[in-house]
């Protein structure tokens, strides 16, 4: 799971990064953001039957950095560009619910969920005729999960995991001049079948989810 979802990022970087240049086709740009973490559902064969260990997670901060370029001009108004994104988002684990110990949260619920992804985006840009510019697209590649849960009495979920993972974005930039720009965007980004091992005094379970993360971030892009 992991070669495929390098090598389809890659694949799509360098797609979009080789693609015929046109004026300040190319940009670097950086963004500080606030994430909000979807519940984790990890399920698997708990004890001899299935079970799931819900976890509440708060939201935090969200960093970001990508390199891109434009790649063509659709016409009325529409351009496509490409990026490379690597960006980083953790999230603190606030209450755990475990099915088999009946509906309510577990004692000192402790750790967090972090990842950190490497994706390759395409974005459409919309034009205006102002300095305001709408944008959506979306993009793969492979998120890098890092898992670090604790609740009741000696009982972990925890384990690094390198998955699928598919993006969202829709924001808006606003040119300061030819060269700079601000921007704020919304990123939706999901990692798909994200494993850890369940520790317990009774024994370890193999246990997954989706794991699925909205950040909300205003950044700045340098164009040259």
């Amino acid at each position: 799971m992991f070669t495929r979802s390098l090598l389809g990022a890659a694949l799509l970087a360098s797609t979009t990064l080789a693609a015929p240049a046109f004026a300040n086709d190319w940009y670097v740009q950086g963004s500080l953001g606030y994430s909000f973490a979807d519940d984790a559902n990890h399920s698997g064969i708990i004890g001899g039957g299935t079970q799931n260990v819900r976890s509440d997670l708060d939201d935090d901060l969200a960093v970001g950095i990508a390199v891109g370029r434009g790649i063509t001009s659709f016409g009325n108004g529409l351009s496509l560009r490409g990026e490379v994104e690597l960006s980083y988002r953790s999230n603190d684990i606030t209450a755990v619910d475990f099915s088999g110990n009946g509906a309510g949260a577990e004692a000192n619920p402790d750790g967090d969920i972090s990842a950190t992804y490497l994706l390759g985006n395409l974005i459409v840009d919309v034009e205006t005729s102002s300095k305001f510019t709408p944008y959506f697209g979306a993009g793969v590649g492979v998120g890098f999960f890092d898992q670090d849960i604790s609740y009741g009495n000696g009982v972990t979920i925890r384990g690094d995991d390198e998955v699928f993972t598919a993006q969202l974005i829709a924001g808006t930039s606003y040119d300061i001049n030819d060269q700079v720009a601000l921007f704020g965007d919304v990123r939706y980004t999901r990692g798909f079948d994200v494993t850890g091992t369940r520790t317990s005094p009774g024994g370890t379970a193999s246990v997954s989810d989706d794991l699925s993360n909205t950040s909300v971030n205003l950044g700045v892009r340098f164009k040259f």
